[in-house]
């Protein structure tokens, strides 16, 4: 498994056990529905994808059958809702608690593909150097 199937791995767990914690199934999360408890949901979970994951907009989009104009509209509005909400509050500090389970897996992946990122560029400008 490689350090992309391996990251992928622990994300699809880590929003499996997001829905669990939520009590929704990911195939409703992830659906057309537009419930304000399932909005709120999804918000919670786009802002840790963005913000703590750093996934992309559009990755994110893919992930949670949204467009990327949604996934940018959760992560600007969940603030502010989080200092109206209590209910909100309490789902954020749930997710804070589950992420801290994967921080360093997906972290120590992040890390590793970087690094390899910039060994392939050095390798890149080796192989160019000894062309010319």
């Amino acid at each position: 498994m490689n350090t992309s199937q391996l990251h992928k791995f622990h994300l699809n767990k880590f929003i499996k056990e997001y829905c669990q914690l939520q009590g929704v199934e990911k195939r409703v999360l992830f659906s057309k529905r537009r419930d304000r408890k399932l909005v709120e949901i999804r918000m919670v979970l786009a802002f840790f994808l963005r913000n703590r994951i750093k996934l992309g907009w559009s990755e994110i989009g893919r992930i949670m059958n949204r467009g990327h104009a949604s996934i940018i509209h959760y992560d600007k509005k969940l603030e502010i809702y989080l200092s109206v909400y209590p209910h909100l509050q309490r789902m954020f500090k749930s997710t804070i608690e589950l992420f801290k389970s994967y921080q360093h897996l997906i972290e120590n992946e992040t890390d590793i593909y970087s690094q390899l990122l910039l060994d392939n560029n050095i390798l890149k400008e080796k192989i160019e150097q000894n062309e010319r």
